[in-house]
C-alpha cells in the first residue's frame, strides 16, 4: 500500500509492513500494563513534518515521558472479532488499528477484547493521547506473544502506519503526521528521549525525582477532532517547512553539542535552554498558533517563569495548546499557570518502560 498525499485510509491498512520469520504464537492469554504519556518538547528539523514519504516522517523531536498513565488490558479470545470497552468507543477506530497492525505482524487470526482505563481524554491538545493509545495496545499485544518486536522496530512499524481517529467515522482513519514519541515514551527506559531520522531513538536519560512536571491547557479551548485539527494543519505547514529550512542545521548543533551533553549529565536547565531557543528565538510558538491563536501571547505572559529561573523547562507540547513546566518550585508554576486561566495536571518524570501490571 502506498500514500501519496494526505487521504483517509481504512482501519487496517498497512504501509510500511514488518516482516517476521513466519508466523507467532502466544505465550500468555491475558494482559493489563500501564502505558506512559509523553510531552513533546521540540522538534530537530520542523521542514519534515511537510514530506509525506509514504508515511515515513522524519523531523525528530525530544519527548518528555510522564506519570499521566492508560491502562491497557487485553485479553485474547476464541473469535476474529476485537472488542473495545464502552467508554473508549469514541476511539475504537484506533484501537482496532492498533490491535490489526499486531494481527497481521504475527500472523494472528484470532481474536481480541480490549479495555482502557484511567484515560484522561484530552484529545488532540499536543498530549499525544492517540499515539498513547494505539502504543500502549501495541505493547501489550506485542507482550503476550513473548515480545517478539524489539522496541526500535516496534516505534517504527506504529510511527509509519499511524492513523488518528474521525469522529462519526467507524471504518477510517486521518493519516496525521507521526515521528513516534508516544510509542517510544513506553518502549524505552528513558524519561527524556531523543529520536531522529526515521523514527530512531538515539539518546535516552532520566531526570531526578526533586522534579515535577505542571502541565496548563487553556481553560476557553475546544477540543476538536484529528480531521479538523489537521485541516488547519496543512493550511500552515508553509511556515514548518520555512523554520525548518532556515534553522535545521542550527537545532541540530544545538541538539549535538548542548542537548545530549546535557543529557547524560542529567542537567535539565542546559536541555531546556535548547527547548526554550527552538520555541521562543526560531518562530515555533507562532507557527503552532493555528490551534489556538492566543497562544503567542500566553507563552509571552509566562516567559519570565524561564526567565527568572523558576523551571528548568518551559515549552509548548507538540503543537498545543498544552504548554508544560518541569521546575522545582512546582507551586510557584501552579499559581502563573492558573493566573493566566490554564487547567492543570501536575505529574512527575516517569524514567522507565511501561509498567506490567497483570500478566497471566
Amino acid at each position: 500500500m502506498k500514500i501519496d498525499n494526505f487521504d483517509y485510509f481504512k482501519v487496517g491498512t498497512i504501509f510500511n509492513p514488518l516482516i517476521l520469520d513466519g508466523p507467532v504464537k502466544p505465550v500468555n492469554q491475558k494482559i493489563t500494563i500501564l502505558y506512559p504519556t509523553r510531552l513533546n518538547a521540540m522538534a530537530i528539523d520542523p521542514s519534515k513534518i511537510v514530506e509525506n514519504h509514504n508515511m515515513k516522517y522524519t523531523p525528530g523531536e525530544v519527548v518528555f515521558s510522564t506519570r499521566i498513565f492508560i491502562e491497557v488490558s487485553i485479553e485474547l479470545v476464541d473469535d476474529n472479532g476485537i472488542m473495545v470497552n464502552e467508554e473508549m468507543r469514541d476511539r475504537e477506530t484506533v484501537i482496532k488499528h492498533a490491535c490489526l497492525l499486531m494481527r497481521k505482524a504475527f500472523g494472528y487470526d484470532k481474536g481480541m477484547a480490549v479495555t482502557i482505563k484511567n484515560y484522561h481524554n484530552l484529545k488532540h491538545c499536543g498530549l499525544g493521547s492517540t499515539g498513547c493509545i494505539q502504543a500502549g495496545v501495541a505493547a501489550a499485544v506485542n507482550h503476550l506473544f513473548g515480545n517478539p518486536i524489539p522496541p526500535e522496530w516496534l516505534v517504527r512499524y506504529l510511527a509509519q502506519n499511524y492513523g488518528e481517529e474521525i469522529d462519526g467515522n467507524a471504518d477510517y482513519l486521518n493519516p496525521v503526521q507521526c515521528i513516534g514519541g508516544s510509542a517510544a515514551s513506553g518502549l524505552y527506559k528513558g524519561g527524556v528521549i531523543v529520536v531522529a531520522g526515521e523514527n530512531t531513538v538515539i539518546a535516552e536519560g532520566s531526570i531526578g525525582e526533586e522534579y515535577e512536571v505542571i502541565i496548563g491547557i487553556p481553560e476557553d479551548y475546544v477540543f476538536i477532532d484529528s480531521n479538523e485539527q489537521f485541516e488547519n494543519e496543512k493550511e500552515n505547514l508553509n511556515s514548518f517547512l520555512e523554520c525548518g529550512n532556515k534553522y535545521k542545521h542550527e537545532i541540530a548543533y544545538n541538539i549535538l553539542h548542548q542537548f545530549l551533553p546535557a543529557l547524560y549529565n542529567r542537567d535539565v536547565k542546559v536541555m531546556g535552554d535548547v527547548i526554550w531557543d527552538y520555541r521562543y528565538h526560531k518562530g515555533s510558538i507562532k507557527n503552532c498558533a493555528y490551534t489556538y491563536p492566543e497562544l503567542p501571547e500566553l507563552m509571552e505572559r509566562l516567559a519570565s517563569i524561564r526567565t527568572e529561573n523558576k523551571a528548568d523547562v518551559l515549552s509548548v507540547s507538540s503543537v498545543g495548546p498544552a504548554v508544560f513546566a518541569i521546575t522545582r518550585e512546582a507551586e510557584y508554576i501552579v499559581r502563573r499557570f492558573s493566573e493566566n486561566k490554564l487547567k492543570i495536571v501536575r505529574t512527575k518524570i516517569h524514567n522507565d518502560r511501561y509498567v506490567v501490571k497483570l500478566l497471566e
